[in-house]
Order: C-alpha cells, then structure tokens, then sequence
C-alpha cells in the first residue's frame, strides 16, 4: 500500500514538473514574441525618424543650393543634422535611443524654422539689391555700348581721313620716245628708235592732303625681268624693293602733272612687254605696261 501511494505521489510531482516546464516555455515564447514585435516597432520607429531628418536634411541642401553665397548658418545646421543621421543609423534601437533622437529631431526643426525664414528674408534683400544693380548694369552697359559705338565711329573717321589724305596716281603712262636735238620727244614703238622711256602720270588736287616735298619709288621692268635705271634697293620692314628711280615732286593741293625719263643701260632696248609699276612706300599704288616691237 506504502508502495502504491509512493507511486502516485511521483506520478504527481513528474506532472506538475512537466507543467511548470510547459508553463516556462510557453512564458518563454511569449517573451521573445512580445521582444521580436518591440523590435519591429523600435526598427519601424527608427526608419520614420530617419526619413524626418533626411526631409530636413533635403531642406536644408535646397536653401543652400539656392544661395550664390554660402549661408554659414545653414551650412552649420546641415552638417550636425548629417551627423545626426549616420549616428542613427549605427545605433541599437531601443526606447531610450529612439526619445534621445526624436527629442534632436524636435530641437533641429524648430532652429530649421528660424534658419529658413531668416534666409528667406536675406534672399528678398538680395533679390532688391539685384534688381538695383541690374538697373545700375544696365544703365552702364547702354553707356559703353555707345562709347563703343563713338569710339568705332571715330576710328572709322580716322581711317577715312587717312585713306582721303593719301595722294592716289592717276593716268600712268609709259612709251618709248625719240628725241630731236631741237628736244622734241616723239613717240615710238620701234625698240630699235628708242632714245628713252618716258613715264607719266598725273596726282589729283587734294586739300586733305599736307603740301610740300613728294616722292614715289618708280620701278621699270623689261621683257627679260630686269629692273631698269639705278636698280637700287630700298629696305622697308622684313620686305626690299628695288626700284629704277624716286620720282620727286613739290605738291601745292592742286592738279600735277609729273613725267620722268628711264634710260637703258646699253642704250639698246628690248623688243617685248614693259611693266611700270609705282610704289608709295613699299604700296603698290599704280601700274601699267607698254609693248616695244
């Protein structure tokens, strides 16, 4: 009998340990279950607060994107927000973290308030003072284009005051002549009559022009390319020009006719084409030729 209730009494005690052990690991579930739906909501809490500040951190880079001079106020603010950020993101989530956070987040949006109205405001400054310099610019801006435009006009006057100052050579001619003893030139174009060459040529009157002592560098070329007469060379800049005489004269501002005599160095001449070109310095201002047959 002693044996049989030794028995139930184990069977009792193994049930009520098993219970006990049932009881725990349902406690146990529920715990993690309940730890598992806490962590949930602490990682959902945490992405929420995340996407605040990144909104506020988009502000931020918005305001100071709009400035042409940095903001040192929203700069500032910025960057502790982006600090703020990265160390969110590395931190466990728990209770305390999360009101530590949300707590940062209330404070940077309340000086994100005032920062904003205040760059607001400095922008509509701004704005007002770049509409008056743009008036002052624009006005400046009219006034060089038309000192630009006088000063074009000036220049092109000066050029064409300088251009009408020139003396131009008009009517060139060339011909070989024959000369009487009595000093009469007849004209010729037998190479073998030839005496001389004769140039001419006639300078208009031109008052723009300064009177007094003219010359032009005259060059006479052959059928066989020689430069008849002194042949001389005269250096002007990089460029040499030989030239058969210098053709002087005393210029009045009045109509002038000038003519000079070219002599061959063998008194002979060639039969073929002449060329009679007429320098102003080393510009070619006139030119013609003549055929000896």
């Amino acid at each position: 009998m002693n044996t049989t209730s030794s028995n139930k009494g184990s069977k009792i005690t193994i049930i009520i340990l098993a219970l006990v052990l049932l009881g725990t690991l349902f406690y146990s579930y529920q715990l993690h279950t309940n730890n598992k739906a806490t962590q949930l909501i602490l990682e959902n809490e945490k992405i929420e607060v995340l996407k605040d500040l990144d909104n506020m951190s988009s502000l931020y880079a918005e305001a100071n994107a709009d400035n042409e001079v940095a903001n040192t106020k929203l700069i500032d603010a910025q960057a502790r927000l982006e600090a703020l950020v990265a160390e969110l993101k590395t931190s466990k989530s728990s209770i305390a973290a999360l009101l530590k956070y949300k707590k940062k987040y209330v404070e940077l949006e309340s000086e994100m308030e005032v920062l904003l109205n205040e760059n607001a405001t400095l922008k509509f400054q701004n704005a007002l003072l770049e509409t008056a310099l743009d008036s002052t610019q624009v006005q400046l801006n009219s006034q060089l284009t038309s000192n630009n435009l006088l000063s074009q006009q000036n220049l092109q006057l000066s050029k064409t005051v300088n251009e009408a100052k020139k003396l131009p050579v008009e009517r060139l001619k060339a011909y070989g002549v024959i000369q009487r003893k009595s000093g009469k030139l007849v004209p010729t174009t037998r190479a073998s009559r030839v005496d001389n060459l004769r140039i001419c040529y006639t300078v208009p009157s031109n008052l723009l022009t300064e009177a007094g002592e003219k010359k032009y560098f005259v060059q006479v070329i052959n059928p066989n390319l020689s430069v008849m007469g002194s042949n001389s060379p005269v250096q002007f800049d990089e460029d040499v020009l030989k030239y058969s005489y210098v053709s002087a004269f005393s210029y009045q501002n009045e109509l002038l006719d000038v003519c000079d005599f070219v002599t061959a160095d063998e008194d002979s001449y060639e039969k073929g084409v002449y060329t009679v070109n007429v320098f102003d310095q080393d510009v070619l201002i006139s030119s013609t030729t003549f055929t000896l047959k």
